[in-house]
């Protein structure tokens, strides 16, 4: 994987597999339609979503759409699912816009939401999922549009939204100021020209969502939690995983905190990840309920 982003998602997939709240996935599980469902997955990056949901016997046919802005990243994730499947033994078929996973059509669409947003009028979607993404956006301003794209009472499901805490151990007495410049960051973050997110999307999306006609059925914690096992290493990718967050932190508060103090609380939490030291976690929140059912599109 020589594109950083690639592998980075990649190493995020088992941190990912341990936080989802389980608990919300099976009230997912119970009032996802029969049949084949049409899903549609925002900010998708990798896929591995997809691949979870195949593995854990959530969805087997249908139709996935997977939609991001970075066009990388849709190659990577149409060559990395069609070798996961390959490795689990599952049928797989190349094809123009995506791959045939046994009777599960996953398609890529490169589009920045916003503009898709603004553009869309296919087919609406059945379930509708992000994860990690929605603090990425304003969300207030995109929800309404995120809902048009489900049909009447479709799905949300809305997984690892971040919700304010940041904690690396050991302490450091740098703590406070690092780590709370690195959340006013994403207060004031701009993407597209737009503002990107917040610090505490987690507890607001229940207020967005009510105010929006779509109230949250079920919810639940999705923490990232990375140690080190008894033995001193990090579990599959994970040690890259922790790496790239601590390289966020610095890249974003760099003009926010005094470089030798940055340097010197990079360092040593640097030094304690090579060590199997450092403990990450990251508080979260997960969230399901379904799309009004009046002013929607059929």
């Amino acid at each position: 994987m020589t594109y950083p982003y690639t592998r980075y998602l990649a190493a995020k997939r088992s941190v990912d597999d341990r936080a989802l709240n389980r608990r919300v996935l099976d009230d997912l599980c119970r009032l996802l339609p029969a049949g084949a469902p049409r899903v549609l997955e925002i900010g998708a990056g990798l896929g591995t979503m997809v691949a979870r949901l195949l593995d854990w016997g959530v969805l087997s046919a249908g139709e996935y759409t997977l939609l991001d802005v970075d066009r990388q990243l849709l190659r990577d994730s149409r060559a990395w699912l069609g070798g996961w499947a390959a490795e689990q033994g599952r049928p797989v078929e190349l094809l123009p816009d995506g791959l045939l996973l046994g009777e599960l059509r996953v398609r890529m669409v490169e589009a920045e939401l916003g503009a898709h947003l603004a553009g869309a009028d296919g087919e609406p979607a059945d379930v509708l999922i992000s994860n990690a993404f929605l603090d990425l956006v304003e969300v207030p301003v995109v929800l309404p549009g995120l809902l048009r794209l489900l049909v009447p009472g479709g799905l949300y499901w809305f997984t690892v939204n971040f919700d304010g805490d940041t904690v690396f151990q050991p302490d450091d007495p740098r703590d406070d100021h690092v780590l709370g410049a690195y959340h006013a960051t994403m207060d004031e973050r701009v993407r597209f020209g737009r503002p990107a997110g917040e610090s505490r999307t987690g507890r607001h999306l229940f207020g967005h969502l009510a105010a929006a006609s779509a109230p949250v059925l079920s919810s639940g914690s999705s923490d990232w939690v990375v140690h080190a096992g008894p033995d001193g290493g990090y579990p599959d990718d994970e040690a890259h995983f922790v790496d790239c967050i601590l390289q966020t932190v610095e890249e974003a508060v760099a003009d926010r905190v005094p470089p030798a103090d940055l340097a010197g609380w990079v360092a040593a939490r640097r030094r304690q990840l090579a060590d199997g030291d450092l403990v990450y976690i990251a508080h979260q929140l997960d969230v399901l309920g379904r799309s009004p059912d009046r002013g929607r599109r059929g």
